[in-house]
């Protein structure tokens, strides 16, 4: 994966927030391993400050340490990701639903303009661009919540999850690329609808994790075609 360059000073916390954005995204893949002297060439720093990002996110769950100076992504079960789904669903929900009473204009439009490039990610098969604007769409609706513990929370969830979300892809056939569920969420905070958006929300998790559940358990598939399921659409 592509990673951005490390500025002078702060390099610590640059590496943790640039870690912390490709396991959400879903950049960094299930079973993916991360060596601290690699990853410090590709962000332009020291190994120091990449070991120290890798340890708090190992002390955070989201990575394991391994041997040889070495980190791998996690590799949750269906059962574990079913668990963290539904946690999901009551935090994520109450996040939209205080998000929305205190929606701005100028939030609200910020919000449609990260779907319409969603939508466009989806129509032209970028797996990975989707799956940034996936997750730009929530964070920046759960933001305006202005809740920082509640959304800590669901950092943390997030960072467990993020990886395995490259299950979501490819879709199962019938499923609809038109409407989607964010259209509902803007629908919803455009009139007002407080309990609509929640609603949504809470709909948008349940329905994304029985397209990746159906993805992850599919045939016991090997690794190698696990992985070649994620670069191709249907």
């Amino acid at each position: 994966m592509d990673f951005p360059f490390a500025p002078k000073g702060g390099l610590a916390g640059f590496v943790e927030r640039a870690l912390k954005r490709a396991l959400m995204s879903g950049q960094l893949k299930p079973g993916e391993r991360l060596v601290t002297r690699e990853l410090a060439a590709k962000l332009g720093t020291s190994p120091t400050p990449v070991r120290e990002a890798l340890l708090k996110l190992v002390a955070a769950g989201a990575l394991e340490a391994t041997p040889a100076q070495a980190f791998q992504v996690p590799v949750i079960s269906p059962q574990r990701y079913g668990e963290i789904a539904d946690i999901r669903k009551a935090v994520e929900g109450l996040a939209a639903e205080r998000a929305a009473a205190a929606m701005t204009p100028e939030r609200l439009m910020e919000l449609s303009a990260i779907n319409d490039r969603y939508r466009a990610a989806r129509r032209e098969k970028d797996i990975q661009g989707a799956l940034d604007l996936n997750q730009t769409f929530r964070f920046t609706l759960y933001d305006a919540a202005e809740m920082p513990t509640l959304l800590s929370l669901i950092e943390g969830l997030w960072l467990q999850i993020g990886p395995s979300l490259n299950f979501l892809y490819p879709r199962p056939e019938g499923i609809d690329l038109g409407r989607h569920t964010y259209d509902d969420v803007l629908a919803s905070l455009a009139a007002g609808d407080i309990i609509a958006v929640r609603g949504a929300i809470e709909r948008a998790v349940e329905v994304g994790t029985r397209i990746l559940l159906a993805n992850m358990t599919s045939d016991n598939q090997s690794t190698d075609q696990a992985e070649r399921r994620l670069l191709h659409f249907p």
